[in-house]
């Protein structure tokens, strides 16, 4: 997995739920029609075993997913041909500072080193119906099911496929729930499901050394 990964906001309901208001008032004036997209830059991306430095002064919020990975070039594909182009599906952590707007990219929130753990990569599983848990220091803090997903894996490489020519390697966070889990520095995080390699990372104080 040494591509671009790329990532879809608003792609669990509960977070147009808890967003509805807001987008039908100023800046926004309009829910959005299309997907929201952003990416996680290779400065994000660490392993499953990797720590993973805490920002001083801030608020580092777990966002436990699963990753679709790209396995053939897929350019204007339809949900049905998109099948063919996904090699597999790994489990992700989309680590963020709070969200606050939509309405510009964030960056700073989004793009700090290591907020991206990614798993190993699984085939020949469904993800249609599968339960995403976050563990905080042995206890469970998050259980989630990709059933509350807008729009499945299929979906989502077509629609992103329209505008960007997606090559092997890369990776699409498929969303996180409106309610995320808040971290703090020396908390080791676990994300499950079932039929996949525990993704594990641990927090550190930014400055500390592992």
């Amino acid at each position: 997995m040494k591509g671009t990964v790329f990532a879809i906001a608003l792609n669990h309901q509960s977070q147009l739920d808890a967003w509805e208001q807001a987008f039908r008032e100023a800046p926004y004036k309009t829910p959005p029609r299309t997907p929201v997209w952003f990416i996680k830059p290779r400065n994000t991306v660490v392993t499953s075993g990797a720590s993973i430095g805490y920002p001083a002064g801030e608020q580092v919020q777990s966002g436990g997913t699963v990753a679709l990975v790209i396995g053939k070039t897929a350019r204007k594909v339809s949900p049905r041909q998109a099948t063919d182009c996904i090699a597999g599906y790994a489990l992700a952590n989309e680590l963020s500072l709070p969200e606050t707007s939509f309405y510009r990219p964030a960056i700073q929130a989004k793009c700090r080193d290591g907020f991206c753990p990614l798993g190993e990569l699984v085939t020949g599983v469904d993800i249609r119906d599968l339960t995403i848990i976050t563990e905080i220091n042995g206890r469970q803090a998050d259980a989630w099911s990709t059933r509350d997903l807008v729009r499945d894996a299929q979906q989502v490489v077509s629609a992103l496929s329209e505008f960007a020519t997606l090559q092997p390697g890369d990776v699409i966070l498929l969303g996180t729930p409106h309610q995320r889990v808040t971290l703090h520095p020396g908390d080791q995080v676990r994300i499950m499901a079932a039929g996949f390699p525990v993704l594990e990372n641990t927090l550190i104080a930014q400055g500390a050394t592992s």
